[in-house]
């Protein structure tokens, strides 16, 4: 390590605010405990681009500590973006930035780009990396992924440069959950751009360990390198002076998802299932429960939830700012999110907002291949029931304890060991594995 100053280290992260959402906030928050006597710290984003949601808010965390860099892009989201501003989409309706892209479009995508649509950023990213290196020589860099583009524009920064980088896996590249299927071809490529990223990182960070057990029998010298798990976590600071619950008197069992539902991956159809099924067998049951979506879904589980019948019973709010979202969150009876068991690397998932799920200390229904991690953690952290995707029979006896027992839903689960997600602790943990592999 250069001892004469402080490294330089740069952060590659496409989401970033003012973009609001799960994906942004891990770099965000890390940013926000960094110890800046230890490193000098700049941020490479995007300009403004079409996305599902802004959130000043998180844009106001940005530390001024921290220098953030934002290049151009040709990908369809800066392209749409830049159009929208001069008028030529002016007749779509602006609630449409809620709606997760549908299958069909993802799809396209998946087959026209690769590894992903933000490859259209690379020569930009590249112009925008040697002009700071040749400003103030930076001396690692951290990709976070995805998008995995992310990956391809340190693993090419490198080649020119020579300067290090530290891949960050937030999902898997390939076997990815939320992604479309595709053609051999593809597969093949995805795996060829994958290994040559893996390849060159000097260390990888893994968002869980079943993603990392995974990497290990992909790469089976990965062991004997410089890795780390590092998971997501929660900001305490989110919490401060949310407003408390107050009883509605009413009987009403609210059971809250919070964030994005897309395509692929994700979609809580088989919670829908039950629900649809109480209504015909139990309609006592049924009456009682209401399930409110906060964030983005897309327009084809949209479709799909009209086949069931159970609208009267659903609540749809768009994406609201960080902090409101929490305090909505804060007046369900208990919370819910599911990973699809039938997709390839569905055990490898752990969305972001399981730790603010578990902050909460709401009980968590867990809807998810039952040897997945987040089932794992759900389990470990004795936070609810993590129930298989498919299993319509264990999810239906769940809502009904629940339901039946919605007073004293409290007490039943006791929400342990989780210090270890706060931010701060996790951020510590990062710093150390970057000083590592300098």
């Amino acid at each position: 390590m250069n001892t004469a100053r402080k490294p330089h280290l740069l952060f590659i992260s496409y989401y970033f605010p003012p973009m609001g959402g799960g994906g942004v906030q891990r770099i965000l928050k890390s940013l926000k405990y960094w110890d800046y006597d230890r490193f000098k710290v700049s941020v490479l984003t995007v300009k403004a681009s079409h996305f599902y949601a802004e959130d000043e808010s998180l844009a106001e965390e940005i530390p001024t500590e921290v220098k953030v860099f934002r290049s151009g892009t040709l990908d369809p989201f800066r392209i749409m973006y830049l159009l929208k501003k001069k008028m030529l989409l002016s007749s779509r309706k602006k609630t449409s930035s809620a709606r997760e892209s549908g299958s069909r479009l993802r799809s396209i995508s998946n087959l026209l780009f690769l590894p992903d649509s933000r490859v259209l950023w690379f020569p930009f990213a590249i112009a925008k990396l040697l002009k700071i290196n040749r400003e103030d020589p930076v001396d690692m860099i951290v990709a976070t992924m995805p998008p995995f583009s992310g990956g391809l524009n340190a693993a090419i920064f490198k080649i020119l440069k020579k300067v290090p980088f530290i891949s960050d896996f937030r999902d898997a590249w390939t076997d990815n959950a939320y992604m479309p299927p595709a053609t051999i071809f593809h597969e093949k490529l995805q795996s060829w751009f994958e290994k040559k990223v893996v390849n060159a990182s000097k260390g990888i960070i893994f968002i869980n360990p079943h993603l990392r057990d995974y990497y290990f029998t992909r790469y089976h010298d990965l062991e004997r390198r410089n890795t780390a798990v590092i998971r997501n976590g929660y900001d305490p600071d989110d919490f401060r002076d949310l407003k408390k619950r107050t009883e509605t008197g009413d009987k009403f069992f609210r059971l809250g998802i919070v964030g994005t539902v897309y395509s692929h991956g994700n979609s809580p159809l088989t919670l829908l299932r039950t629900l649809s099924e109480l209504r015909r067998e139990q309609p006592d049951i049924y009456r009682r429960i209401r399930i409110i979506f906060i964030g983005k879904w897309s327009a084809d589980f949209l479709k799909v939830v009209e086949k069931f019948n159970i609208g009267s019973q659903l609540q749809f709010v768009d994406y609201l700012p960080h902090r409101n979202a929490l305090e909505q969150a804060v007046t369900f009876d208990a919370l819910a999110l599911a990973i699809q068991s039938n997709r390839k690397g569905s055990r490898f998932v752990t969305p972001g907002r399981i730790y603010e799920y578990l902050y909460l200390k709401k009980p968590i229904l867990a809807m998810c291949p039952p040897d997945s991690d987040l089932a794992a953690l759900v389990r470990n952290c004795h936070a609810g029931e993590a129930v298989d995707y498919e299993d319509i029979g264990g999810i239906r006896e769940v809502l009904q304890e629940w339901v039946q027992h919605k007073d004293s839903l409290n007490t039943m689960y006791e929400h342990r060991e989780m210090k270890q997600f706060q931010r701060g602790t996790l951020t510590a943990v990062m710093m150390d594995f970057i000083e590592k592999c300098l």
